[in-house]
């Protein structure tokens, strides 16, 4: 399926600006701990997954909404990826910490770039709005 949203498209390429801005930024403040740089990678891969999980879920569930000749099926196999992806993210969270063993702090920074590329866009939404551009 493809994006029809250029919103949430800027809001995954800033996600990933924001997670190897905040890397490089950890790696500075540790004095080079690569063990923290890649906490904070592993942290803005949970995010990647949980995002492509509630996205796949929500498509098919607007593939269901939109009444098409397939979308039952759609509809099933889309939600049976969206909690595979959550098993998926569970494993790959127990292996970040209990095996690879990356420090927390780290790996939760990472994982907040989403949310952090959400309120870049939000600003830039206010911004545009009180600015007078209204793209």
């Amino acid at each position: 399926m493809t994006d029809r949203d250029p919103v949430l498209r800027r809001i995954e390429q800033n996600a990933v600006i924001v997670c190897g801005a905040m890397t490089i930024l950890t790696l500075i403040l540790t004095r080079g701990r690569v063990m923290a740089g890649a906490g904070v990678v592993a942290g803005g891969a949970l995010a990647a997954i949980s995002y492509r999980g509630i996205k796949g879920g929500v498509d098919a569930l607007v593939a269901l909404a939109d009444g098409r000749k397939d979308a039952w099926k759609t509809a099933a196999i889309g939600l049976v990826k969206f909690f595979t992806r959550y098993g998926i993210l569970a494993a790959v969270a127990y292996v970040i910490l209990a095996r690879a063993r990356l420090p927390p702090v780290p790996v939760v920074v990472g994982a907040s770039s989403l949310v952090i590329a959400v309120m870049v866009e939000a600003a830039r939404g206010v911004t545009a709005r009180h600015g007078g551009d209204r793209r």
